[in-house]
């Protein structure tokens, strides 16, 4: 009950954060439950499956934010993790009239650098207004984490996503102007084994527009997606071996200017919409400079 009181509040500041919406593009993307396990490919000789890593890459946040209104606002941001490899939390966000975007990555002493992550955005419209969002998510500033994996051992990581996209009204046909949403998972491991690359991916992602419907007229989509995303490597060699993992979750909208006839989205619909984005805290955000 407390989770789900916690996950409510979040989504409803999130859309309390930006102007009166009457259309919305709205998006999720949530990773957690990171399991990684090693298994002995030789269970025969004396070597016990081990990795090593060394902390030098620190997870980061990058957010975009733009809102056009009676001014125009765009912002940027970059934040880092205060060290490689710590367990801890980094939330970063930026707000506009008619946006919002925050990240969260709960960092971990393990080979991932993280356990969990949380990556969200809404845009809103009016009649005279419009915004957009870009938030992504990464366990590495070098674009991937490093470590040493064992001989003869093989290293399976695996994570639940839980994503979501939505949008309300699809298509202004008056001002030519289309809204979408975006949500994206990715787990990615790479690494050469007797002079032979290997290389495990899995991706699962939502790019959500709008519906035509069979009167022509146009209209918001709304998608989700739940599962596992699970990456594995073998060093079936004699000696240890350099092993890469890359983890990525993002999100990216943009509303459309109001058409002035589509319903106003209730606000239990960002509850609905965005429920999980408490998973991992209270959002901070911030204003940051503008964007040159």
């Amino acid at each position: 009950m407390k989770r789900l009181a916690m996950h409510t509040l979040v989504a409803g500041c999130l859309a309390a954060a930006v102007g009166q919406a009457s259309a919305t593009a709205a998006s999720s993307a949530i990773t957690s439950n990171l399991n990684i396990t090693l298994f002995d490919l030789n269970p025969t000789d004396s070597t016990t499956p081990w990795l090593k890593f060394a902390p030098s890459q620190v997870a980061t946040v990058h957010n975009d934010a733009v809102g056009a209104g009676d001014a125009l606002e765009s912002y940027s941001s970059d934040d880092y993790a205060p060290g490689p490899k710590r367990d801890g939390m980094l939330t970063a966000g930026l707000t506009t009239d008619w946006s919002s975007t925050t990240g969260s990555v709960a960092t971990a002493a393990n080979a991932a650098g993280f356990t969990a992550m949380s990556s969200q955005g809404i845009a809103n419209s009016g009649l005279d207004g419009s915004g957009s969002y870009r938030n992504f998510i990464a366990n590495s500033n070098g674009g991937q984490n490093f470590f040493t994996l064992s001989p003869m051992t093989k290293i399976t990581f695996s994570m639940t996503a839980d994503l979501k996209a939505f949008t309300s009204m699809g298509y202004n046909l008056d001002a030519d102007m289309g809204e979408f949403a975006i949500a994206r998972s990715f787990l990615n491991i790479s690494g050469t084994v007797n002079g032979v690359d290997q290389f495990d991916s899995q991706e699962q992602g939502l790019w959500v527009y709008y519906n035509v419907n069979d009167d022509n007229t146009v209209s918001g989509v709304s998608e989700s997606w739940s599962g596992t995303l699970e990456v594995s490597f073998y060093n079936y060699g004699s000696t240890a071996t350099d092993v890469r993992l890359h983890a990525f979750a993002g999100t990216e909208g943009r509303s459309a200017i109001w058409d002035g006839v589509t319903p106003v989205p209730e606000p239990s619909t960002y509850g609905m919409m965005l429920g999980g984005l408490g998973l991992l805290g209270a959002a901070a955000r911030r204003h940051r400079s503008k964007a040159v």
